[in-house]
């Protein structure tokens, strides 16, 4: 689904755990695509193709999966980047997630070719994609989310969700340190809080009073 732009969602529809996926398109070199938690090969339970489906969503927008030139991973749980692996495989895309992060996905049998640290954000040959990356620790320790000032657009991947947050009680995971981090992240201007999971909801935010709302909602019900 286009959301903005070169901006694509795609919004797991499957009865398993799987997480949401977003794309930009066309942003490298080349006319390569970023694209951020691909999610699941399989997923574990009911085993549900996660991966083949996200590439069918993304052929019915025109996009070709062999043109992702790198994955972001907001953190390394399987549901967000077990894909990851079979698209710098294939494809020969680059995989970028925080180093605190990498050390966990490396247990899991995958490379992390470039670390994400906090800052600004330059991709493509013009750097003509400026994102800024936060680094936000709570359900994961080297979680990371992603700003695109430009149309005010925020990645949270499991940090917060529609009335709701990431869970703590996985390892490395610190309810203290997830409040910090939902608390700055509230202080962004977003116009599309875009997360990880569909929780009773898509997970696609929309609308800044909306989303005011639903970081009011977190603070004052679940992170008091």
């Amino acid at each position: 689904m286009k959301l903005v732009d070169n901006l694509y969602a795609y919004v797991w529809q499957g009865e398993d755990n799987n997480c949401n996926s977003y794309l930009f398109a066309n942003v490298l070199e080349g006319g390569k695509h970023v694209l951020i938690d691909p999610g699941h090969v399989v997923t574990p339970a009911y085993r549900q193709p996660g991966w083949r489906r996200l590439v069918q969503e993304m052929e019915n927008d025109g996009l070709d999966a062999s043109a992702v030139g790198l994955v972001i991973l907001t953190h390394s749980h399987g549901d967000h980047c077990e894909a990851a692996g079979i698209i710098r495989k294939e494809y020969g895309a680059l995989v970028a997630a925080s180093e605190a992060e990498s050390r966990l996905y490396s247990r899991l049998g995958g490379v992390v070719d470039v670390f994400l640290e906090e800052g600004e954000l330059l991709l493509g040959p013009d750097g003509q994609l400026k994102l800024d990356v936060f680094l936000s620790p709570g359900h994961s320790p080297g979680h990371i989310t992603l700003y695109w000032p430009e149309r005010e657009v925020l990645i949270v991947g499991d940090v917060i969700f529609f009335l709701s947050t990431g869970r703590v009680d996985l390892p490395g995971g610190s309810a203290a340190a997830l409040k910090q981090s939902i608390d700055r992240l509230s202080k962004l201007d977003v116009e599309y809080l875009l997360c990880g999971h569909p929780h009773g909801h898509p997970g696609v935010i929309e609308g800044k009073e909306t989303i005011e709302k639903n970081f009011a909602f977190i603070k004052a019900n679940i992170l008091f």
